[in-house]
C-alpha cells in the first residue's frame, strides 16, 4: 500500500495498515489471532460499520427523546454546540 493519497498526503487509514503489517511480521508473533485487534482497527478505518451504527443508535434515541419529551433533544444538543452538529449533518 502506498503511503500517499492522489490529493497528497498519507492515506485515510494507512497508520493502521502499517501497525497491521507489524504486527503480522513481528518475530514475536505466534498466531495471527494476536493480530485481530489491529485488524478490526484497520477494517473500521476503511468501511466504518461501527460508526455508521454508533450515529445511528445515536439518532434514534434523539428521535425518541423528542417524542417522550424525555432526556436531551436534538435542538438542546444544536444549542449547546452551536454549529458542531449541523457541520457534522447528524443533526438537522
Amino acid at each position: 500500500m502506498q503511503p500517499y493519497s492522489r490529493s497528497g498526503g498519507t492515506r485515510r487509514c494507512f497508520y493502521e495498515f502499517q501497525t497491521l503489517v507489524a504486527c503480522y511480521t513481528s518475530a514475536d508473533t505466534v498466531s495471527k489471532k494476536e493480530c485481530t485487534p489491529n485488524f478490526d482497527d484497520y477494517f473500521e478505518c476503511l468501511h466504518g460499520f461501527k460508526e455508521r451504527e454508533r450515529t445511528r443508535l445515536m439518532l434514534q434515541q434523539l428521535k425518541e427523546n423528542e417524542t417522550t419529551k424525555n432526556g436531551v433533544t436534538a435542538s438542546d444538543l444544536y444549542k449547546s454546540a452551536g454549529a458542531v452538529y449541523e457541520n457534522l449533518d447528524l443533526v438537522k
